[in-house]
């Protein structure tokens, strides 16, 4: 591929995971977990993906101030420039918007792919075959390239991007592969998902786009007018010694909003590659439910904790005790999850409704949280 040392990959490894609670808590969320036990993290396998395309020079991470320390331990051959910290969670506008802009100062040609840090990929093969395609259509082409995983079932905690049939875009990508974007939905109810998933036009959002960061930069001057008045009031900053402060100073006061809401369905210059690569949101216990190997009554275990599930179907059950011994007795369709000094039961499919539970949890100790 040509002018490769413009290509940048960027992490998004700040979030909390609330959904993934009690096992991700605040001073140590689920991109830092080894879940599946495979000897990485969520994010040291995301971290592995692009090694096998980029230099770590130009792999970068994106993290809140307090993850600054986990980051380096995870990563110790990540150059700690490339460790990008923010003062505090403003939502994914307002980081895309500021590694755009530090990734311009640092190189004005450069073409990142932004990822999220806590998605599973089983076939990387492919994975590495789309990403490569959306970074050769970027750098030909100013628009951002998202990539869009046809759905397997009607899942309410995942976004959706309903693409058109028609190739309006002249691009050098397999026949098929590239669409124009029509729109995004965000997580549906079961019943519009069901909708969506059986019209055959609506892929999965995976979170992953391509673009060149001048492209980000003037998508955010034009549909987030607040962040970009804020962030980019300053260009003489960006990428010297006065840029954290600058970032620190700015950041409490931009628009807590996700660059899918701000940017990505006002833009008239997405472009979708489809990709079939084994890929999961690990944002939800379902998720986990779906990916972990279960018995003949469907129920599925995470721990080796000993256990017993008499008449009881479709459960997930999560221990960190190896001691201890679970029962279940006629239960059904159930999340039942212990770490440390939480016991989580609820029912599955649900757990969305954990953002509700948590800062509850939290005024009767922090330490049910942290």
């Amino acid at each position: 591929m040509a002018q490769t040392d413009n290509l940048y990959c960027v992490i998004l490894a700040g979030g909390v995971g609330r959904r993934f609670w009690p096992y991700s808590r605040r001073s140590y969320p689920k991109q830092f977990l080894d879940f599946f036990n495979s000897g990485r993290s969520l994010l040291q396998m995301t971290v592995r993906r692009f090694e096998k395309m980029l230099p770590m020079e130009r792999v970068l991470v994106s993290t809140n101030e307090i993850y600054r320390d986990i980051v380096r331990q995870q990563l110790p051959n990540l150059p700690e420039q490339n460790i990008l910290c923010e003062p505090n969670s403003r939502n994914t506008a307002c980081t895309i918007a500021s590694v755009a802009r530090h990734l311009y100062a640092r190189n004005p040609e450069a073409v990142m792919a932004i990822t999220p840090s806590d998605h599973l990929v089983t076939d990387e093969a492919v994975f590495c075959e789309r990403v490569q395609q959306a970074w050769c259509y970027a750098l030909q082409n100013s628009m951002i390239v998202t990539i869009g995983i046809k759905p397997t079932y009607p899942e309410v905690g995942y976004g959706y991007i309903q693409a058109l049939t028609e190739r309006q875009y002249d691009c050098a990508l397999e026949e098929g592969s590239c669409h124009p974007v029509k729109t995004f939905i965000e997580k549906p109810n079961a019943e519009m998902a069901k909708v969506l998933v059986d019209s055959g036009e609506f892929y999965w959002n995976a979170g992953i786009f391509v673009a060149k960061s001048q492209v980000v930069i003037e998508e955010v001057e034009e549909h987030a007018k607040e962040i970009a008045e804020r962030l980019y009031a300053k260009p003489e900053v960006w990428g010297t010694s006065e840029e954290y402060d600058f970032v620190k100073e700015t950041f409490p006061y931009c628009p807590n909003i996700s660059f899918d809401y701000a940017v990505m369905e006002k833009s008239q210059r997405v472009v979708m590659i489809t990709a079939d690569m084994g890929w999961s949101d690990v944002g939800t216990w379902s998720s986990t439910y779906r990916l972990t190997e279960k018995d003949a009554n469907a129920n599925a275990t995470v721990g080796e904790h000993k256990h017993i599930y008499n008449d009881s179907q479709g459960n997930l059950v999560v221990m960190d005790n190896p001691n201890k011994l679970v029962v279940l007795q006629g239960i059904r369709d159930l999340l039942v999850v212990e770490k440390d000094d939480v016991l989580l039961v609820c029912r599955r499919g649900e757990e969305s409704k954990l953002r509700q539970v948590v800062p509850e949890a939290q005024s009767l100790g922090d330490h049910y949280v942290d």
